[in-house]
């Protein structure tokens, strides 16, 4: 589970068709290159929004652009704003928004100057502190319909162009595969084989803003259901909570003509998804994990979707295997260096002559420390039975500082491989202590 924060949100209030506006691209090439951040697999980039620099998650499984957090941001205008309530994957209440209209938002070469946005009013999203970088919303199918998108996730760059001038290369390795959409979001077939060796085709949800694999929806009529050998854990969150469920595996994912196997799925609990069920006919998602295996071409406009292998997709699928989500909650001023009394000299003029005046000063210099947290703990998993809780503070991750290390990287190590030891020193109510376990893969 390398993902620190798994993002599955679903917009009911959305009108298909609702926006009017479009991006164009500003610049004689008719295309243009962007780079961006990989971060527990998920694409995060620089989005401009009414003249306001943003960082935004960008998400096919999104069919509106929202706005969750303006924390690191002095002020922004919003244009034309009414008051709306918003419902997402989870099992709180629906929360209130901002709905604006007309404005000027930028990715790259790409201006929207009549762009409706979806600004939460409260602060319900904690992405920023999941991924260990600041991000204030996401962007999602009012950019993607545009355009034709080719997105590569080992550089880390999309490239996006024009649908006028875009031509398909030959390429053996690839397979195409026809999307449709359904309330401005894309969906298509794959095919799963199940651990009892039963066979499906099934409907998902295009969502590389999710942070796992694959999500299936149980179904007693289509006969899809949990597979025996599953656990309880912590799958993610919308906008309406946290979401649970069981983690499993199956034998194989076919896209196309393309396999990958003993693939880890989700199978979230029908609390937190009874309204994606009302609204949508899927039997689940494919997420970030998949998704980051292929070099991809998303082609909206022509509904179609190409796959190539790229140098991750051998790569095992793998949960984590300490049982423990650890989440970035900001900084803490610490003294970095003491450099003692700084005696200083100075002349002064007064009536009766030059008077030279001494000081003394005593000088520190105070550094931000990131601080990480254990914000989850799956029950009976190796960390919880090495006696950690939610709530503890990292201090040090095999010897290592916790402030010298990212959130992706201790994340990493969580994943790294079975029976690996980890030692951890943390801070409990104010006092220090320390713990040992090893990695264990569950499935």
């Amino acid at each position: 589970m390398k993902k620190c924060a798994l993002i599955s949100l679903f917009l009911l209030l959305t009108i298909p068709g609702f926006s009017q506006s479009s991006f164009k691209i500003e610049n004689s090439k008719g295309y243009f290159k962007q780079k961006f951040d990989l971060v527990n697999d998920l694409v995060i980039l620089p989005v401009w929004v009414n003249g306001v620099e943003l960082t935004f998650l960008l998400d096919t499984g999104i069919n509106a652009t929202i706005i969750f957090s303006l924390e690191s941001v002095d002020s922004l205008e919003v244009k034309n704003a009414t008051s709306i309530y918003l419902r997402g994957l989870g099992a709180g209440k629906p929360i209130p928004a901002l709905k604006s209209l007309s404005n000027k938002v930028i990715l790259g070469d790409a201006i929207d100057y009549d762009h409706s946005i979806y600004i939460l009013t409260e602060e319900v999203m904690e992405l920023s502190s999941r991924l260990g970088v600041p991000v204030n919303g996401i962007l999602g199918y009012e950019f993607f319909k545009d355009f034709i998108v080719e997105m590569n996730y080992p550089r880390e760059f999309i490239k996006v162009y024009n649908p006028e001038t875009y031509e398909y290369k030959r390429c053996r390795r690839c397979t195409d595969i026809p999307i449709r959409f359904h309330r401005n979001k894309p969906y298509l077939e794959a095919e799963v084989e199940m651990p009892d060796g039963s066979v499906k085709t099934i409907n998902l949800l295009l969502d590389n803003g999710s942070g796992d694999a694959v999500w299936l929806f149980e179904d007693e009529e289509r006969q899809i259901k949990v597979p025996e050998k599953n656990f309880e854990d912590f799958l993610g969150f919308g906008i309406s909570g946290s979401v649970y469920g069981k983690r499993t595996r199956i034998n194989r994912l076919n896209l196309g003509d393309l396999e990958l196997r003993e693939i880890t799925v989700s199978f979230p609990d029908s609390l937190y998804i009874k309204d994606v069920k009302s609204f949508e006919d899927r039997d689940g998602s494919l997420g970030s994990r998949v998704m980051k295996r292929f070099h991809s071409v998303l082609d909206y406009p022509n509904k179609r979707l190409r796959l190539k292998p790229n140098r991750y997709f051998n790569d095992p699928f793998e949960y984590n295997m300490s049982g423990v989500v650890v989440e970035h909650k900001g900084y803490e001023l610490k003294q970095a260096r003491d450099f003692g009394y700084q005696p200083s000299f100075s002349i002064e003029a007064d009536p009766t002559g030059a008077v030279p005046v001494f000081e003394s000063t005593y000088k520190l210099m105070f550094a931000l420390e990131p601080q990480f947290r254990i914000a989850e703990i799956r029950p009976s998993s190796p960390a919880e039975m090495a006696g950690l809780k939610k709530g503890d503070i990292i201090l040090k991750l095999n010897g290592r500082e916790a402030k010298n290390l990212s959130l992706e990287k201790i994340s990493g190590i969580f994943e790294s491989r079975e029976g690996r030891k980890i030692r951890l020193k943390i801070e409990r109510d104010g006092v220090e202590k320390d713990f040992e376990f090893r990695l264990e893969r569950i499935l």
